[in-house]
């Protein structure tokens, strides 16, 4: 949608009394079209950023018309008709409702239930939510929203006993998957067990860095010169493992090869083409982003699947993995 309220719009046309009082929705719109046209944001952040922003603008209708519920209130889902007016009644939600103490928090325990009748917070999209706010607060001048969990809650410590058991764990079908999602899991945590790092590094390991011989794997991501990090036993096994799957998964593939150690699984499609989107075969190398949606997926099955045993639950997210490990 373009028009007057697309415009771009300078956070100093913003003063303390305009923020409060500014329709939230035209403050959206005019700030989505500034991240537009800076051209310094890919498309998936803008299409996220529009989504959690109108969300916050529908939620914040919504405590409109049911009252603002306490923490644990009235989780009932909405109703079509109470849905056709929350919508309508967005485009009278202020600014100034967004950044009220207790929104986020609200925001982030009853959106889910309320807006779509399921119970299932991920924290993925609880940090994207909490990311397009602060983002749209930085605009308009205002100070960050606060809320209770400002930051995730690393797992204590995963001790190499507990992540052989979950390697060893990590054998058989995930419900719903299939058993290449739970191998390439198991050899993401081998290789982080060595080696936690964030995303960005772990998506850009090459197969030219890894060496199996012997039993061992030597991975070659130090600094030049450095000792290269060896694993064995059943953390080598698993990247061994990964490594044949992978074999499989890219041998049909046309084109240049694939470097890089971590591939997807399924096909996929990616934005572009006539049609708004072109279609990826399995295979193809997996961006910071896939890798870390790749992983999230395949432990939040293998933590319901193994559920007590040692080494369960697994960090939900590459990061909380990386922080647990660094923590040794």
């Amino acid at each position: 949608m373009r028009g007057p309220s697309m415009r771009a719009v300078s956070p100093a046309q913003f003063t303390q009394p305009v923020r409060s009082a500014q329709p939230a929705l035209q403050t959206v719109a005019a700030y989505l079209a500034g991240v537009e046209a800076s051209g310094g944001a890919s498309r998936a952040l803008v299409r996220q950023r529009s989504w959690a922003l109108r969300e916050a603008v529908l939620f914040a209708a919504v405590r409109r018309l049911r009252g603002v519920a306490p923490p644990g209130g009235d989780l009932a889902a909405l109703t079509d008709p109470e849905r056709d007016r929350a919508v309508a009644e967005s485009a009278h939600v202020t600014l100034g409702e967004l950044f009220v103490e207790g929104f986020v928090d609200a925001w982030l325990e009853q959106a889910d239930p309320v807006l779509r009748g399921t119970a299932d917070r991920r924290p993925a999209t609880g940090r994207a939510r909490v990311a397009s706010l602060r983002a749209l607060a930085a605009f308009v001048g205002e100070g960050a929203p606060q809320h209770r969990e400002a930051h995730p809650v690393p797992r204590d410590l995963l001790t190499p006993p507990e992540m052989d058991s979950a390697l060893v764990a990590l054998t058989g079908h995930l419900p719903g998957r299939g058993p290449d999602d739970q191998v390439r899991l198991a050899a993401v945590l081998a290789v982080m067990s060595v080696w936690p790092v964030r995303s960005f590094e772990l998506s850009g390991l090459e197969l030219s860095q890894l060496r199996l011989s012997g039993g061992e794997v030597e991975l070659a991501v130090g600094e030049p010169g450095e000792a290269p990090r060896v694993l064995r036993g059943v953390a080598a096994d698993r990247i061994g493992a990964w490594i044949d799957v992978r074999a499989g998964l890219i041998a049909a593939l046309e084109g240049g090869p694939v470097r890089t150690v971590w591939t997807s699984i399924r096909s996929n499609s990616r934005p572009g083409g006539p049609r708004g989107s072109l279609p990826l075969p399995p295979g193809m190398p997996l961006r910071p982003r896939g890798l870390q949606r790749a992983y999230a997926r395949s432990v939040e099955a293998a933590n319901a699947l193994h559920h007590g045993l040692p080494g369960f639950p697994l960090p939900r997210s590459l990061d909380l993995l990386r922080r647990s490990l660094q923590g040794r």
